[in-house]
């Protein structure tokens, strides 16, 4: 039995889709259904804004909701396999102290996200996931 018990597709963008689509909804419970208990979220550069784990990503989660980034106009791209790409635009909603870019490559192991990797441009996430 998968993440959502045969309610959504298994595939990783339809998964990262629904997740998404929760999250700009406020539906927090079933954004923890994707994500595996001990995923990682790693930012552009390693340090404090790096998550280890559930509670630690739904927290930022919850941060980034409250910050208004739900908002944001987010594109998905294939990542492979069991990957997807997602493209957001940081500054468009927090303004000039944000990115202007940012691209999250997802990882997913039996129908949950297990890592999550912030990538500075789509296409530095791009060749990253075309090497594997």
């Amino acid at each position: 039995m998968g993440a959502y018990a045969g309610e959504v597709d298994s595939n990783p963008a339809a998964i990262a889709r629904e997740g998404l689509a929760a999250w700009r909804k406020g539906d927090f419970g079933r954004v923890e259904e994707i994500l595996d208990p001990n995923v990682e979220w790693y930012a552009i550069e390693p340090g404090e804004l790096d998550c280890h784990g559930r509670d630690e990503v739904m927290e930022t989660l919850h941060e980034r909701y409250e910050q208004g980034f739900a908002k944001d106009d987010l594109q998905f791209r294939e990542g492979g396999e069991d990957a997807v790409i997602v493209v957001a635009h940081p500054s468009e909603i927090g303004g000039s102290d944000w990115p202007s870019e940012v691209a999250t490559v997802m990882q997913f192991r039996s129908e949950r996200v297990v890592s999550m990797q912030d990538y500075r441009t789509e296409a530095e996430a791009l060749a990253v996931v075309d090497q594997k």
